[in-house]
């Protein structure tokens, strides 16, 4: 019985925090870098930049926003100034937004409404002849 016991406490305080924080971390991560507006690119047109300005801003609510300071609709700077601490976040977000208006990408879809959108939509990728970047292949449209 002890050792049933023991079993049970350490799925409530050990696996079941690891398992939340995990999801979220895979949550956030995908949908920081996944969407339908943000290409794949090919070896030969990728550079640092372009690479740091294929993320997704997302505003996650005031309550999640507050306890991770921001870092949802913060994201794009931080691949692109990784040195720039949460609290000039904001700040160089909108300089970043105001100094590069078509590189910057902000989705503002609630969270729910953004995982089965990026879920059903982002399954495979295509490359494009033309341009020769891999966009995502939508086959209900």
């Amino acid at each position: 019985m002890a050792c049933l016991l023991a079993s049970w406490q350490v799925i409530a305080l050990y696996v079941a925090p690891l398992l939340v924080v995990n999801i979220w971390l895979v949550i956030y991560t995908w949908l920081h870098h996944t969407d339908t507006d943000v290409p794949h690119l090919a070896d030969s047109d990728f550079s640092f930049m372009r690479g740091a300005f294929l993320s997704v801003d997302r505003p996650y609510g005031l309550i999640l926003d507050f306890l991770h300071h921001k870092i949802g609709s913060t994201h794009v700077i931080h691949h692109i100034a990784p040195g720039v601490p949460h609290y000039h976040a904001k700040e160089a977000t909108l300089a970043i937004k105001k100094s590069f208006p078509k590189a910057y990408l902000y989705n503002p879809t609630p969270i729910l409404n953004a995982l089965w959108h990026v879920a059903s939509n982002c399954i495979a990728v295509k490359r494009e002849e033309e341009s020769g970047r891999y966009i995502w292949v939508n086959e209900k449209h």
